[in-house]
This record gives structure tokens, C-alpha cells and sequence, in this order.
């Protein structure tokens, strides 16, 4: 399960209170700045309303002598506070575009299906998967159009170094699956689909991987 359907799961049982709750504890490997994207991306897709760690910025006071007419900065004593109080939490609900959105994935995983949104180089395809596992006939060519889309991944200077490897290795293990069983079992084949809905580089040719 991705981290998207973890969050919005998690919201889904107080759906309908009307209050914010605490989302943090969902992902305690991850760091503040890691959850902070994943929140925010729901959030602009409206998914969820997300409140909490807003910015705090410092504040100064300024004196000015209404002889000399000098001007005297110092800064607040409030700022200290907010160097030593720790920022508050992120909480958020869950919103109705939200529940749909998890209602409509859920019954396409009950079903078997995979209904991926593929895009790269101008294009934006949806690519569903009805099947748990995929036959690969073509062997030959299966791989060699892993090792395309690895020799683009590793060029590939918008992702970072972290995401590029793991990809790699799950495409590798891809390769190596189709070598021993001519079949994609259904984790590696949502991961390579998840791989071409994230980086852009790779969207078209990820379709094409799968699409024949």
C-alpha cells in the first residue's frame, strides 16, 4: 500500500466528524520535511485539509528617538518562544473528493484492476491492468525495453539519487522475473506503473513496457 492510501485509510474512520486529526505518527521513518510532501500534495489535490507547522517567522521592534530621530532594532522577546516551542503537529480530515477518490481505488484493487495515469514526454495515458499476474510473450523484447527505460533512469538528473535506485533495482527485478517465470507478479507490476506515473522521463515508455 502506498503512502497516499495509508493517509487517506487512516481518515477514513472519522470521516464525517468535522474535526482535524493527527497524521504524523503515520509515517515514523520517515523525516518531517518527507510527510510534509506527502500531505501537501493531498492537500492540493484537495483531497484533505491539512492544517498545522505552519511558518513562524521572527519579529523585531523598532525604536525611534523622536529627537535624533535614530532608529533602534531589537528583536522580540516573543522570538525566543518560538525557537524553544515545538511547532504544531500536522492534523488534518479527510473531504468528500477525498472519500471518492479511496472508495473508487479500492473497489479497482478489489476487482483486480490497476488504473494507472501514465504521462511523459506530452503524453497522459490511463493504463489499466485487469489481471494479478502478466504473461510476458516476448521476452527478448521486454528486457530490452527494461534496460531502455534503466539507461534513462540513470541519466535522468530531476529525480534524486535515492528514488533513481531504487527504481533501477525494482526495474532490474523485473527483468529477472520475467527470465525465470515469463510472468510480472502483481507487487513488482503496480510498483513499475507507480514508477511511471511519478518520473516523467520514463511515463511513455513504462506504457509501452506493458502496453505492448
Amino acid at each position: 500500500m502506498n503512502n497516499y492510501m495509508k493517509l487517506l485509510l487512516h481518515l477514513k474512520q472519522y470521516e464525517g466528524d468535522g474535526k482535524m486529526h493527527q497524521i504524523e505518527q503515520l509515517f515514523p521513518e520517515m523525516s518531517t520535511s518527507e510527510k510534509s510532501n506527502i500531505f501537501k500534495e493531498l492537500s492540493e489535490e484537495n483531497f484533505i485539509v491539512l492544517k498545522g507547522r505552519e511558518p513562524r517567522f521572527h519579529s523585531h521592534i523598532i525604536e525611534i528617538n523622536q529627537l535624533t530621530r535614530e532608529s533602534k532594532v531589537t528583536e522580540s522577546p516573543m522570538n525566543e518562544m518560538i525557537d524553544k516551542t515545538e511547532p504544531e503537529k500536522f492534523t488534518a480530515k479527510l473531504t468528500f473528493k477525498g472519500a471518492k477518490y479511496l472508495k473508487e481505488e479500492i473497489e479497482m484493487q478489489d476487482k483486480g484492476k490497476y488504473n494507472i495515469n501514465v504521462s511523459g514526454e506530452g503524453a497522459n495515458n490511463t493504463f489499466v491492468i485487469e489481471s494479478s499476474n502478466v504473461r510476458i510473450e516476448n521476452k527478448p523484447e521486454f528486457k530490452k525495453r527494461i534496460d531502455n527505460i534503466i539507461d534513462v533512469l540513470k541519466t535522468d538528473k530531476s529525480i534524486n539519487n535515492e528514488l533513481k535506485q531504487q527504481a533501477i533495482s525494482d526495474f532490474q527485478n523485473a527483468k529477472n522475473e520475467i527470465g525465470e517465470n515469463g510472468k510480472l507478479p502483481e507487487k513488482i507490476m503496480k510498483g513499475i506503473l507507480q514508477y511511471g506515473s511519478e518520473i516523467s522521463s520514463i511515463g511513455s515508455l513504462v506504457l509501452q513496457l506493458l502496453g505492448g
